[in-house]
């Protein structure tokens, strides 16, 4: 699971990411249609908004982000891969604690053996 080839994974969806934000402006420019009416007092100007367009726009920053929160993903899993020499997956904490901590059901050092099943 932790392996670094996750960081090349991590740029390449961040370029994706970063070639469909750039795509996005220009498809939202060309959603506005600007149409001139004529009227006594000079004209009105009217923009109307093409669906398709607004919709490859959306489409394209969602996409984007989506690529982008996956690029963070891959990103933490490809830092956190360890070398060869990495121990195990919960860390060194773990391991010392668990060479410091008596096994259940051994002997204490007053020679007392921990009694489980009494219960008051």
């Amino acid at each position: 699971m932790h392996q670094p080839w996750r960081l090349v994974v991590f740029g390449v969806e961040v370029l994706l990411a970063a070639v469909l934000i750039a795509l996005a402006f220009p498809a939202w420019e060309n959603s506005v249609v600007r149409i001139e009416l004529p009227d006594a007092s000079g004209g009105t100007v009217v923009s109307r908004m093409l669906g398709s367009w607004v919709a490859l726009a959306v489409l394209a920053v969602t996409t984007g982000g989506l690529l982008l929160i996956d690029a963070l993903r891959h990103l933490a899993l490809g830092v956190r891969a360890g070398g060869p020499d990495r121990r195990s997956r919960a860390g060194p904490e773990s391991e010392s604690r668990s060479e410091s901590a008596p096994e259940s059901g051994s002997t204490s050092e007053s020679g007392d053996t921990p009694d489980s099943d009494s219960r008051s």
